[in-house]
C-alpha cells in the first residue's frame, strides 16, 4: 500500500520509534494520528508531522484503558477520515527477575503491550474489513523470540503480540487487510532509562525501525527484524544447547560493538 493519502494511526508517538514513524509516514505523504499519554510532547511530534504533510491530529491517551481504542478511532475518522494503517507500537518495559515479578506487574505489562494493540485493531478491523483495504502493523521485540535474563514478562508480552498478529493474517487472507510484524532489536529510544536493563552492544537509531515499518506497510512484508542482523538469532536459539545459547549471547553484544 503506497502512504500518500492515508490516514494513518500510530501509538507511542511522543518519542522513540513512534515519533519517528509518525513522521516518516508524513514525508510520504500520510495523515497521521499521533497517539500517546504526554500532551506536550505529542505536540511536538505533530508539528513535525504537520510541518511536511499539512494534516495531522493528536490524540492523548493512555492506550491501556479499556475505553481508549473506540475514541481513538473515533476522533480520527472525525477529524482525519477513515483508517487505512495502525501501527500498535505503544509499550512499556519491564526487567526483573521472574521470581520477584508479582501477577499486577504482569497484568500491567500485558495491557499495554498486548492487549491495547488487539483492542485498536479490533476497533478498527471492522472498518477495514469493509472497505477491503487496511494495514495493521504491529511492534513487538527480539527479546518476544530469544529470551532475555529478568525479561519474562515483558518477553511473554511481545511474544503473544506476534503470535496473535501471525493468526490473524492468516484469518484475513484474502480480504483486503494486511497484517504484519516488526521486531525491533536494541534501539536507542526512552525505554533503557525507564529499567535498569543493561546492553553493551550498539544501539540502533529509532529511524532504523521506522524505515522497516513503512517497508511492511508499502511492500506488505509479514514479518521483519530490524535491524535485520538480529533476526538470525530468533531462528537458532531453539535448537541450540545451553553452551551455545551463551555464546550466542556474546556473539549479539559482539556485532553491536562493531555495527
Amino acid at each position: 500500500m503506497s502512504l500518500d493519502g492515508t490516514v494513518a494511526i500510530v501509538t507511542g508517538a511522543s518519542s522513540g520509534i513512534g515519533a519517528a514513524t509518525a513522521e516518516a509516514f508524513a514525508r510520504k505523504g500520510a495523515s497521521v494520528a499521533c497517539v500517546a499519554r504526554r500532551a506536550d510532547r505529542l505536540a511536538e511530534t505533530l508539528a513535525r508531522c504537520t510541518k511536511v504533510a499539512g494534516a495531522g491530529h493528536a490524540i492523548t491517551a493512555d492506550v491501556a484503558d479499556e475505553d481508549a481504542a473506540e475514541r481513538i478511532v473515533a476522533e480520527t475518522v472525525h477529524r482525519l477520515g477513515p483508517v487505512d494503517v495502525v501501527v500498535n507500537n505503544a509499550g512499556i518495559p519491564l526487567h526483573r527477575d521472574a521470581a520477584e515479578t508479582s501477577v499486577a506487574d504482569i497484568e500491567r505489562i500485558m495491557a499495554v503491550n498486548f492487549f491495547a494493540a488487539v483492542r485498536l485493531t479490533m476497533a478498527v478491523l471492522p472498518s477495514m474489513i469493509e472497505r477491503g483495504r487496511g494495514v495493521v502493523i504491529n511492534v513487538t521485540s527480539v527479546a518476544g523470540y530469544l529470551p532475555n535474563p529478568q525479561e519474562a514478562a515483558y518477553g511473554a508480552s511481545k511474544a503473544a503480540l506476534s503470535l496473535w498478529s501471525h493468526g490473524l493474517s492468516v484469518d484475513l487472507h484474502n480480504r483486503g487487510v494486511h497484517v504484519g510484524v516488526v521486531s525491533p532489536g536494541p534501539i536507542e529510544t526512552e525505554i533503557w532509562g525507564l529499567s535498569d536493563l543493561k546492553y553493551g552492544g550498539k544501539r540502533f537509531p529509532a529511524a532504523t525501525v521506522a524505515d522497516a515499518i513503512v517497508g511492511a506497510v508499502e511492500h506488505g512484508r509479514v514479518h521483519v527484524t530490524s535491524p535485520r542482523r538480529f533476526g538470525l538469532f530468533p531462528a537458532i536459539y531453539p535448537v541450540t544447547g545451553r553452551g551455545f545459547r551463551w555464546g550466542l549471547r556474546r556473539f549479539a553484544r559482539a556485532v553491536g560493538d562493531q555495527a
